[in-house]
């Protein structure tokens, strides 16, 4: 159970691409709880369109299933930040990936519109997508222990290694139904993805760039 000493605000945003320095915000969504007794009581809801000030990917739409027209005809960022800032400004965050992306993104959106994002100094962020790294590593010894239910003993001795390496892979194979030759299963991993350090990712017909300036 969650106990709150003062108010978590769960965040998500969607944006234009996957640089939170470069992207804009097209929807945010919040939900504020409040301390009540051992647990939490929902505060307020926030779930507005944005209009980025700039076109939006199509790729981002499909995804979303927002409409292009609802976003054009939406009010820019800074139109909402007396919306939003009660929210944030005495409360933790919680987000899935929020560190990573919708923290920095969200920064950002307050930075261009000329205020500081609002809050304590202290604030904790709480992101589920780290928690779950920690609640499940992925180390070897930590995936050869949760496929075969056996510790993996010595570990990063390099046969020891190479052998946990390939029950793991065949339990993966097992309990997932997989089958197929090695490039098979390495057509299902990299799925849409044109390159394995996943620069590139095919779209249809199109082929989207995922690092660096053109990102999106």
């Amino acid at each position: 159970m969650l106990h709150l000493e003062r108010p978590l605000v769960f965040f998500d945003l969607e944006a234009t691409g996957t640089d939170p320095q470069e992207a804009r915000v097209v929807q945010i969504g919040m939900q504020r709880l409040v301390p009540s007794g051992d647990g939490a009581a929902l505060d307020d809801t926030v779930n507005v369109l944005v209009d980025p000030e700039q076109e939006v990917p199509e790729a981002v739409t499909d995804l979303t299933g927002l409409s292009p027209d609802a976003i054009r005809e939406a009010l820019p960022f800074d139109a909402h930040v007396d919306r939003i800032t009660p929210l944030l400004r005495d409360a933790d965050l919680a987000g899935y990936n929020a560190l990573a992306y919708d923290l920095p993104l969200l920064k950002a959106e307050f930075e261009r519109s000329g205020h500081p994002l609002p809050g304590p100094d202290d604030r904790i962020v709480l992101d589920p997508y780290r928690l779950e790294q920690v609640l499940r590593p992925r180390t070897l010894s930590a995936l050869y222990e949760r496929y075969t239910d056996t510790p993996l003993d010595g570990a990063h001795d390099a046969v020891r290694d190479v052998e946990a390496a390939g029950r793991v892979l065949q339990q993966q194979l097992d309990e997932h139904d997989l089958d197929g030759t090695p490039a098979d299963l390495a057509e299902h991993i990299r799925g849409d993805y044109l390159d394995d350090q996943r620069r590139l990712k095919r779209d249809g017909d199109a082929v989207i760039v995922c690092f660096g300036k053109h990102d999106g």
